[in-house]
């Protein structure tokens, strides 16, 4: 491979399909620009990435009108192969893509480019949700009561043979856009009429699922799979929203706080699952729960790796980079440089400190508003404490956030990374940053008919501690339970 930065004409060419959010997604292509390789992006017209083009960390945009709302069909990756023949682009060594919403259009790319890839039979088995139930089922593996159906008159003939409580979602979603827990048959009714009404269902036919609801801690698995063999794996307790129908992630943390002997369980049984889907290749990121009376359940497999706190999650607890292990199988290069350092990372470390992840959200939904401001008011409190890991926007000004306090699934807005020497020490500091940023939420998110009591951020803390002021405030009328209280209720506090 070229020497870091220094790109040439037999450098390996990545095709990127998608280019998500700038937020989020800027640092993977700069990541790729430093490793050397030559970037061609696939994106809708109107796309921020053409600004990468202009600077050079990307070489080229190729744009696909409609390309998001556009079915991930055969006849659409024959059109992109015709732009990129179009724009003279002659030879791909990969095709990368880490946007759920791409997943089937990337794998169709590839296979025709022969590049390496899942295959599209696998790809489908993992988006369709209904399809990788019944993979995991014939397989011996799990056992559901599980339906699908489209329309209200199928469910009204499934609800009465349902177990309840129930989990009713989409069949293909990511980010638990529609996924809601329902109690009885008339909850199940009311929630889909609610879920008929959205955009999406009105222009697409869109196929559900109803299952049984999986009581039991949640965790966040990532593979690393390379030529069919799993050659790295990971587990983290992930939060999920304990007052609320709704499944919006509230928590990540390393390390699981649950028993060795569960946590070896559920590992197992994802290794078992993604071989009975048939993924072969790539970071695949794993959501799941472990109950009691079932056992290990998989809520869902993506053949792409995890957004928001994983990649820096794994380069501070493990000292993985997932993005480079993800491209180096995809461009079917050698993992033993990055498996090496993995496991010296794990020998020398103490494995003694502790990370936390949390995301604000605001209790009532507004528009977002002075972002860039309110992060750097946060970062110059808290940007120079050694136990902060990281401060991150996740939204642009504009956005229409959901409150959690509302009925919807909550708009995270910034995430939080600390660390600590144990799981109190690492929730402490990421609660304090959490408490603040909510108590000054109306600047950043334009306020409903009723006005929330402001408290001044500089005036919160006393030597790290929170102040008289703000206990007095807390104190006043009826309290409701900030977000930030909600992790500390569902998370131990010792590690």
């Amino acid at each position: 491979m070229a020497a870091q930065g220094s790109r040439s004409h037999v450098s390996p060419t990545v095709l990127v399909i998608g280019c998500g959010i700038r937020a989020t997604s800027q640092s993977m292509f700069e990541k790729m620009y430093q490793r050397g390789l030559r970037t061609v992006v696939v994106a809708h017209e109107d796309a921020w990435i053409s600004s990468l083009v202009s600077s050079g960390t990307v070489d080229a945009c190729i744009n696909v009108p409609g390309i998001w709302d556009a079915a991930q069909t055969e006849e659409l990756a024959g059109l992109v192969l015709q732009k990129l023949s179009d724009a003279g682009v002659v030879r791909i060594d990969a095709v990368y893509n880490v946007y759920y919403h791409y997943l089937l259009l990337a794998g169709r790319v590839a296979n025709r480019l022969g590049c390496i890839s899942n295959s599209i039979d696998a790809i489908e088995t993992c988006i369709f949700k209904s399809k990788a139930r019944k993979c995991l089922i014939s397989a011996g593996l799990e056992r559901w009561n599980h339906f699908s159906f489209r329309t209200m008159d199928e469910l009204e003939q499934l609800i009465t043979v349902m177990d309840y409580p129930a989990v009713l979602k989409p069949a293909e979603s990511s980010g638990s856009w529609g996924v809601v827990r329902v109690d009885s048959p008339s909850d199940a009714i009311a929630q889909f009429s609610k879920l008929l009404l959205e955009p999406w269902c009105q222009t697409h036919e869109v196929e559900f699922i109803l299952e049984n609801y999986i009581d039991g801690p949640e965790f966040g698995v990532e593979l690393i799979m390379q030529e069919g063999e799993i050659i790295f794996s990971s587990i983290m307790d992930a939060g999920k929203q304990t007052n609320s129908i709704f499944f919006q992630g509230t928590s990540r943390s390393f390390p699981s706080n649950l028993p060795l002997s569960i946590q070896e369980a559920t590992m197992q049984h994802c290794f078992s699952a993604v071989k009975a889907l048939g993924l072969t290749t790539g970071v695949l990121d794993i959501d799941i729960r472990y109950s009691d009376a079932h056992g290990p359940r998989i809520i869902e497999v993506n053949p792409r790796m995890g957004g928001g706190s994983v990649e820096l999650m794994h380069q501070l607890a493990y000292g993985v980079d997932l993005t480079a292990a993800d491209l180096n199988t995809s461009l079917g290069l050698s993992m033993a440089d990055e498996l090496a350092a993995w496991r010296r990372f794990s020998g020398e470390a103490s494995l003694s400190t502790c990370f936390e992840v949390g995301w604000l959200m605001s209790p009532y939904s507004g528009e977002v508003q002075n972002m860039s401001s309110f992060m750097e008011n946060l970062k110059t409190v808290f940007g120079n404490d050694a136990c902060v890991m990281s401060i991150s926007a996740l939204v642009q000004d504009g956005k229409k956030a959901i409150g959690y306090q509302t009925d919807g699934l909550p708009t995270c807005l910034i995430q939080v990374v600390t660390s600590g020497a144990s799981k109190s020490l690492a929730l402490e500091h990421l609660s304090m940053i959490l408490r603040t940023a909510e108590n000054r939420i109306s600047e950043l998110v334009a306020l409903p008919e009723k006005v929330p009591a402001k408290v001044d951020r500089h005036e919160l803390f006393v030597d790290g501690q929170i102040s008289d002021g703000e206990a007095a405030q807390e104190s006043e009328g009826e309290t409701v339970a900030s977000h930030s209280d909600l992790i500390q209720t569902m998370m131990p506090l010792d590690r």
